[in-house]
């Protein structure tokens, strides 16, 4: 006879205190199996059931019950030494009954790692195949997957812990009562699960992130303190204490609102057969939105690919969602995510995405807002509380609940950053939880031609683990080349199991769409488009550096450029800038340039300014700049103001790159300094983007102009933002268009080819070359591996604990800091005149508003600037345990008695905030 569960084990103890005894070990193992079992039923999608049973080689129902048991057994690691004495007090006595007896080591061994020990010799016993090699063993492929349940897989077992593992790690316990209790609760959770039989099949990659992902966040659930008190409380008063299978009824009846209360439920979206169902006030859809709506449906018939290629202004991101509800019900897979390059582009998209939700959400669905600034921005918690303002407050508040730490992904849609996406590929703690999310949505990549060759190795590792896992993608572009195309394409094909490699010649505008089942690719006819224009782009040499006195000067140039704005008083130009010390001088030449009546207003916007002031400049731009429309108040009440408006005067903003990506803005002329033909054709279609009914007479076509230095490329203060290479063949295809006219969209695809083909004849060239490679390379190390290779051992999957120790982007700025002003004692202040805005240097954690305030006003800036600093600069103390501040640095900006703010000194530069220039190196 097996003896019985001895529930003075203890699972949880802190913050019970109150209750007079600690939580059994086995009451979380229950709590946790009917917990996943309720995900499995009502959060998992189609798809990812699919994909877990399908990795095991059983039927949905098994694969439930498999998953089940499994969940229940994460923290058998519990019942050893090492564990139970955290808290002797919690087992009275227990640990002095000699069955217990601890081992002669009694250092330290973490439960996860006890429960990929100890789990794969019960399973064999159970009939689990097993091999001689544990790589190669289902067992020890389910202890592994136990393991992980604190983010990271252990390494891999030797063949003699596989089979013996008291014997090779004493720490477990190798004393009659611990053995005999792990097998009793393994025994006693396997019969609440249905007694599941063995799976038949060593599962893949995609099945065992997914299968490890569902078992930690039933974990999570079944660890809120709410959920443990009430069911402890429960248990109190029951008939019978210890009769586990009525604690498995009371877990399984209150496990579905534990899992909806943190809105986590599968998207349930209205009925929708046509695109005009889906965007009835568009009256008119552009060609491409059109065939889309009529072809794509017929072609699909499970997950796959979609890539978009069409010019700025084509309605690419209304063909992208009706892409990705055609594909995520096909697939079983309705979650919606959506990845952009910047976190002004992502804000701007997040405010579309939650107007498009709640206009067909059959249910609340809540839109979580992500990237590393995210939760400073006051939308996304009046989003959650508005999409959910009909539910119950028990359920409003529970939005918080998905802000916390790796949930981000969880809810039924996402509006985040790219990296957002792709730290999924890299071996980060806790990717598990990314992928869960990833896999029940639908991905859009919008600019998926906006990164170097380190992101977009990255943007393919991602793609293949994507299409493994059959979750149905949509790409977007406005300036893909054909071999980019088709390496995105391939490796979201041979993560789906297709490895003869393809040739992708994607027509422009048009749409490709790739069958993850079949691996097909069915490519549209170059489709018409109603933003066909012949673009007058003229080319301007100019000597970069030279005084504006200078009639070939850069800026008198700029000057000459926009002067029939000032003339008319009426317009909105866009000028371009390659880096911020440009922007920052054109701008402040600009303000200075005229005078009179018909004097423009100049707005500035990059990168480096704090994260509020760069906000409210892109809501402004949008307002100024947008697509117009009145204002109107949504059917949920929420009211959106008009957009479009432009002031009575003239503008011109000064921009970096920040504005060339997804931003929705309309310009009567565009100037650019010189960047690759990709780019420029991007910052080209901020040119006369919308429709409007009047347009300055000095505007009335569209046209840019591209300032091209005189001289060196690129110039000096450039540094290495372009290469040599793509600069010189840019400035060169600008030479060949006839009469200086670029037609869109017929020359695009040929001008982007023709610049970004492999240049092996020049030395720039074959540096160009050789540098793209050295960025894959990198980028190859850095991953986790392919999925196209069986994964034996999952540690690989999550080498690195702390996710700051990898980069999505090379060379990526990587110091946050905050700018302060120093009254002459060396205070520092938040107001300029270091008077009345003493810095807080103690926080209570739980004070939101004003760790809120302070990272409003940071800004993140290249590390190498700071190289030098002093101590002045050091975080202040009272911050370590606050995150996100803990690693925020000061900039100190001395005030004199007078009250005059001076510059902080570093070597050779001088940092200080402007208002109105954000912050300034000289």
């Amino acid at each position: 006879m097996r003896p019985p569960v001895d529930h003075r084990l203890w699972g949880k103890w802190s913050g019970l205190e109150d209750m007079g005894a600690p939580y059994p070990v086995v009451c979380h193992l229950i709590d946790t199996a009917m917990i996943a079992g309720r995900l499995w039923d009502s959060y998992l999608t189609a798809g990812q059931r699919r994909v877990i049973a399908a990795g095991w080689g059983v039927s949905e129902e098994h694969a439930q019950q498999l998953m089940m048991f499994w969940a229940g057994l994460h923290d058998l690691g519990k019942l050893c030494p090492s564990f139970q004495h955290q808290a002797p007090e919690a087992t009275a006595g227990l640990l002095d009954h000699p069955h217990y007896k601890p081992p002669t080591d009694d250092s330290a061994i973490k439960h996860e790692r006890v429960s990929h020990l100890t789990t794969p010799a019960l399973l064999v016993q159970l009939g689990y195949p097993t091999h001689g090699r544990p790589l190669r063993s289902i067992a020890h492929q389910v202890g592994q997957i136990l393991g992980g349940h604190h983010g990271t897989y252990s390494q891999a077992l030797t063949a003699h812990a596989l089979t013996d593992p008291e014997r090779q790690e004493p720490r477990i316990g190798h004393t009659p009562g611990w053995v005999e209790q792990r097998a009793a609760h393994l025994h006693t959770l396997r019969a609440l699960c249905g007694n599941p039989a063995p799976p038949a099949e060593f599962a893949p990659g995609g099945a065992c992130v997914l299968a490890t992902g569902l078992i930690v966040l039933a974990d999570w659930l079944a660890s809120r303190t709410g959920w443990i008190r009430a069911r402890h409380w429960e248990r109190n008063h029951a008939p019978d204490a210890n009769d586990w299978t009525e604690h498995a009824a009371r877990a399984h009846k209150h496990a579905l609102a534990a899992v909806t209360g943190v809105q986590l439920t599968a998207p349930v979206w209205k009925p929708i057969d046509t695109f005009a169902d889906m965007f009835p006030f568009i009256t008119e859809p552009h060609p491409l939105q059109a065939d889309l709506g009529k072809r794509l449906p017929a072609l699909v018939n499970g997950p796959g690919l979609v890539l978009v290629t069409a010019p700025t202004g084509d309605g690419k991101t209304e063909s992208a969602l009706y892409a990705a509800h055609v594909l995520g019900h096909a697939s079983g897979t309705e979650g919606l995510g959506v990845f952009l390059p910047t976190m002004a582009t992502t804000n701007a998209m997040h405010r579309r995405i939650v107007e498009h939700v709640q206009r067909l959400q059959a249910a609340p669905i809540p839109v979580r807002l992500l990237h590393s600034m995210a939760w400073l921005e006051e939308s996304a918690k009046t989003t959650d509380d508005t999409l959910i303002a009909n539910c119950a407050e028990t359920v409003r508040i529970s939005g918080e609940w998905l802000r916390g730490r790796h949930r981000g992904l969880l809810g039924g849609a996402a509006v985040g950053t790219w990296d957002t996406a792709a730290l999924a590929a890299l071996p980060v703690r806790y990717n598990v939880m990314r992928w869960l999310g990833l896999t029940g949505k639908t991905v859009i990549i919008d600019e998926a031609h906006a990164y170097d060759a380190y992101g977009h190795r990255l943007t393919e590792r991602l793609l293949e683990w994507l299409g493994h896992t059959r979750t149905p993608v949509v790409l977007l572009s406005a300036t893909l080349t054909g071999t980019i195309a088709t390496c995105l394409a391939d490796a979201y094909r041979r993560g789906a199991g297709h490895t003869t490699p393809i040739t992708l010649d994607p027509t422009y505008p048009g749409w490709t769409f790739v069958d993850a089942t079949t691996g097909q690719v069915t490519t549209s006819e170059t489709l018409p488009t109603t933003r066909a224009r012949a673009l007058t782009i003229t080319a301007q040499s100019v000597q970069h550096a030279a005084a504006s006195a200078n009639a070939d000067s850069r800026l008198a140039t700029i000057t000459r450029t926009l002067q029939p704005m000032t003339s008319e008083g009426a317009g909105c130009a866009l000028v371009v800038c390659n880096t911020v010390a440009d922007a920052q001088a054109t701008a402040r030449h600009l303000r200075q340039a005229w005078t009179g009546t018909h004097r423009p207003l100049v707005q500035l916007l990059h990168a480096r300014m704090p994260a509020r002031q760069r906000d409210a400049i892109t809501r402004r731009l949008e307002h100024w700049a947008g697509k117009p429309r009145p204002a109107y108040t949504t059917p949920t009440g929420h009211y959106t103001r008009a957009r479009g408006q432009r002031p009575p005067r003239p503008v011109i903003v000064v921009a970096t790159q920040v504005v060339e990506q997804s931003l929705d803005v309309d310009f009567d002329h565009v100037i650019s300094d010189l960047a690759p033909i990709a780019l420029l054709l991007q910052r080209a279609g901020r040119c006369h983007r919308h429709d409007r009914p009047e347009r300055p007479h000095w505007a009335s076509d569209p046209a840019m102009t591209v300032l091209i230095p005189i001289g060196q490329l690129p110039p000096r203060n450039w540094g290495t933002v372009y290469s040599e290479n793509l600069l010189t063949r840019t400035r060169d295809a600008l030479t060949t268009l006839p009469a200086g006219v670029c037609n869109i969209p017929e020359d695009v695809q040929h001008l982007v080819d023709t610049v970004y083909t492999a240049d092996w004849a020049t030395d720039a060239g074959m540096n160009d070359i050789a540098t793209e490679q050295a960025m894959r390379t990198i980028a190859d190390q850095a991953t986790i591996p392919t999925p196209t290779r069986p994964i034996r051992d999952l540690h690989h999957l999550t080498t690195i604990d702390d996710e700051d120790l990898l980069v999505t982007r090379l060379g990526a700025d990587s110091a946050r800091i905050l700018p302060v002003w120093t009254s002459p004692d060396g205070t520092p202040h938040l107001d300029r005149d270091a008077t009345h805005a003493p810095l807080p240097t103690t926080i209570n954690p739980n004070d939101t508003t004003t760790i809120r305030n302070l990272m409003a006003r940071t800004i993140q800036i290249d590390h190498r600037w700071l190289t030098g600093r002093g101590p002045e600069t050091d975080t202040p103390t009272g911050w370590a345990g606050i995150g996100g501040l803990r690693d925020v640095l000061l900039l100190p900006q001395p005030v004199t008695p007078d009250g005059t703010p001076r510059p902080y000194r570093i070597g050779r530069q001088c940092l200080h905030l402007s208002r109105v220039d954000g912050l300034v190196r000289e």
